[in-house]
C-alpha cells in the first residue's frame, strides 16, 4: 500500500468533498456536492450526459476552481496538484492531443513516477493486446482509438496508484482487450479506491461495492453494492449455432471463440463482468442458435 500520511489510513476518508459547487455559465454543473469516500471503496460513478462525472473528477485532479472544500490524499488538490497527482491512476474518457511518439510517451510517464518503468508499462499494455515494440515509433495521434485507450490504462495500471479514476475507460476496447482490462481490475489491491465512470454500471458490478450516481449536479442515490469478489471470474461458453451464418462467426471471433473440428459448435471463455455484454451482442442472433451455455 503506497504511503499516504497520517489521514489516509485505511477505512479513512482518502477523498472528502463538502458543499462543492462548480458553474460553467452560470449553469451548476456540480450542486453543493458533499461526499466521502474511504480508501479501498469501489464506486461505479454513473449518471446521464451532463449529469456532472466528469467535472466531479476533474474537480478531483484539481482543474477546476470551485466553492467548497474538496480534500484528497490529505491535500488540496488545487493547490498542492502536484503532490496529489502522484497518488492518483487517471484515465480520461478522451485521448488528449499528445504529440509524443509511444515510446517517447513511455519514457516521459516513467520517469515521472518512481513506481513505474518502461517495461513495466509495456508489459501491461502487452497484455491488455497492444504491442508496444510494433508501435512504439508511431506518434501517439496516430494510433486508433481503442490502441490509445489501452496505452492510457496501462501508463495508470503500471504506476500502482493509491486512487484509480477512470472515465469510460473500456469504451473503445475490443472484447479481449476489455477481458484483460477487467481481469487487471479485479487483481488490483484492496487498498487501492477505484472510481469508475459508466454508462453500463451492468458491467462494473462484479468490481465494485458502491454505487454513485449523479443528475443535474446532484447526488441522488448513494449505495452499497454487492461484493466484487467474482470480478476476475472467467466463465466458459459453449455456442451451438442452428445455422452457422457470417454475421455469428464473425461475432464469435471478435470473442476469440474456437470452432469444433466438426464445425458444429463454438467454445470459449469470457469474463464475469463481460457476460451482459457478451449475452446482448449474442441476442442478435438469438434465432439461429439452437444452444448456449455459460458455466
Amino acid at each position: 500500500m503506497r504511503e499516504l500520511g497520517k489521514k489516509t489510513l485505511k477505512n479513512e476518508a482518502i477523498i472528502q468533498l463538502q458543499q462543492v459547487g462548480k458553474k460553467f455559465s452560470r449553469h451548476a454543473v456540480l450542486d453543493k456536492v458533499d461526499l466521502t469516500i474511504v480508501q479501498g471503496d469501489r464506486i461505479a460513478l454513473i449518471g446521464q450526459n451532463g449529469a456532472g462525472k466528469t467535472t466531479l473528477i476533474r474537480t478531483l485532479l484539481g482543474q477546476y476552481h470551485h466553492e467548497g472544500q474538496v480534500v484528497v490524499a490529505g491535500a488540496h488538490p488545487r493547490k498542492n496538484r502536484v503532490e496529489v497527482l502522484q497518488h492518483i491512476g487517471f484515465v480520461p474518457q478522451h485521448s488528449p492531443p499528445i504529440q509524443m511518439s509511444v515510446h517517447e510517451l513511455l519514457q516521459f510517464s516513467a520517469k515521472l513516477n518512481q513506481y513505474s518503468n518502461v517495461s513495466k508499462i509495456s508489459q501491461v499494455a502487452e497484455d491488455l493486446g497492444l504491442d508496444v515494440g510494433e508501435h512504439g515509433k508511431k506518434p501517439f495521434l496516430k494510433l486508433s482509438g481503442g490502441m490509445k485507450q489501452k496505452l492510457l490504462i496501462a501508463l495508470a495500471l503500471a504506476k500502482e496508484p493509491s486512487i484509480l479514476i477512470m472515465d469510460e475507460p473500456a469504451a473503445n476496447l475490443d472484447p479481449e482487450g476489455r477481458k484483460a482490462f477487467f481481469l487487471r481490475l479485479s487483481q488490483i489491491q484492496e487498498q487501492t479506491t477505484m472510481i469508475l465512470s459508466s454508462h453500463r454500471v451492468d458491467e462494473l458490478l462484479p468490481l465494485i461495492n458502491r454505487i454513485i450516481e449523479l443528475d443535474c449536479g446532484k447526488i441522488v442515490l448513494d449505495e452499497a453494492s454487492g461484493e466484487h469478489s467474482l470480478a476476475g471470474k472467467m466463465l466458459s461458453c459453449r455456442v451451438k449455432p442452428a445455422n452457422a451464418t457470417e454475421g455469428i462467426h464473425k461475432l464469435l471471433n471478435e470473442w476469440k471463440f474456437e470452432q469444433s473440428s466438426d464445425g458444429t459448435f463454438y467454445e470459449g471463455q469470457i469474463i464475469d463482468a463481460d457476460r451482459l455484454r457478451f449475452l446482448n451482442a449474442i441476442s442478435h442472433f438469438a434465432n439461429h442458435i439452437s444452444e448456449l451455455n455459460i458455466t
